[in-house]
């Protein structure tokens, strides 16, 4: 569970505020999108950093600080969701670092004060710098100094490496699948720019597996029913703070549906310290045991597939994912909708 370090020194805001001034003043957004990622490769970091523009809607101007691979395959994983209804979900599980340009009322109150003991002003709309971590499972919250350290190295990196680029020192064909990569050579003893195609990203997918034999022996045994069914294990956009400086964190629910009448056949909804993994596997056993086991079960990709793939191979059930899964879809409409 993520949790809170020491805050940000004065000097770590001086100097990010610093950075992130240098980045309104170059205004990538005006010539990147969102995909058109810049790969900086730090000294002691063993995966790259991605960096993302936000901006050229021309509503909302941010920066994305994306450390390693899994967090941007996460990135990649919710820019992919397309015309899933429910795409927004998958924003929940994102890992990232985010530094915005907005508005004043945006900021907190512990923000504008530290921006009054630097002497920083701002004006005016899509102006005022803030900052937010964005960690899976949690309401985005303020940075601490680790992050911050990361941060300002990163923004540096990124800030030199849109300079190059936007000053027609390089050409990187973004759309055919290069990125502009940043890194130091200790060899010539300078950081250097270059338009590489981006190397293949490694998938890191931890599985969940099932290992009670006897259990599974048994669930195995159980009769084949025609039901086919829907699984989902999601975030909901429901903050919760239990003390007032606590990072606030999000419910979650699983979801366990009948695809044809669309009744809901499980349902919980997880605590912060609950053991995500044996709630998933106690659902489906739970209902196994009573209504047998079913010709299929829909899950929305492979994210929520990795919870229940190993469960439903040693069971003999068919796992489907990319196919929708609709039943699930609208009970989480509902819940939204009841939440307001």
């Amino acid at each position: 569970m993520p949790e809170h370090n020491t805050e940000p020194s004065l000097e770590q805001w001086k100097d990010l505020y610093e950075v992130a001034r240098n980045i309104r003043l170059i205004a990538p957004w005006n010539t990147l999108n969102e995909m058109n990622l810049i790969t900086i490769m730090l000294p002691g970091r063993e995966e790259p950093v991605y960096c993302s523009v936000i901006g050229q809607g021309g509503e909302c101007y941010g920066v994305g600080v994306y450390p390693g691979y899994e967090s941007v395959n996460d990135f990649y994983r919710l820019a992919d969701a397309g015309d899933d209804e429910m795409c927004f979900l998958a924003g929940f599980e994102q890992n990232c670092m985010m530094c915005y340009f907005g508005d004043r009322e945006e900021l907190s109150n512990k923000e504008r004060e530290i921006l009054k003991s630097l002497n920083i002003r701002f004006r005016g709309r899509n102006e005022w710098i803030y900052f937010r971590a964005i960690e899976p499972g949690y309401f985005p919250w303020t940075i601490d100094s680790e992050q911050a350290d990361l941060l300002i190295s990163t923004l540096q990196n990124f800030a030199m490496a849109c300079t190059y680029l936007l000053n027609n020192k390089l050409t990187v064909d973004f759309d055919g699948g290069e990125t502009l990569l940043r890194y130091y050579s200790p060899e010539k003893e300078l950081w250097l720019n270059q338009a590489v195609k981006m190397p293949p990203i490694p998938v890191i997918t931890q599985r969940l597996i099932a290992d009670d034999e006897t259990l599974l022996a048994k669930l195995k045994r159980k009769k084949r029913s025609g039901v086919r069914l829907e699984f989902e294990a999601t975030y909901l956009p429901v903050p919760i703070q239990e003390n007032k400086n606590d990072k606030p964190y999000l419910a979650r629910v699983l979801l366990l549906m009948d695809k044809g009448s669309g009744l809901v056949l499980g349902q919980h909804m997880a605590g912060k310290d609950d053991q995500i993994e044996m709630d998933i596997l106690d659902m489906l056993t739970q209902y196994i045991l009573k209504s047998g086991r079913p010709a299929s079960i829909n899950v929305r990709d492979d994210h929520t597939g990795r919870y229940i793939e190993d469960f439903c191979q040693k069971i003999d059930v068919e796992m489907i994912e990319g196919e929708g899964v609709p039943a699930v879809d609208r009970a989480l409409g509902g819940m939204l909708n009841f939440l307001g």
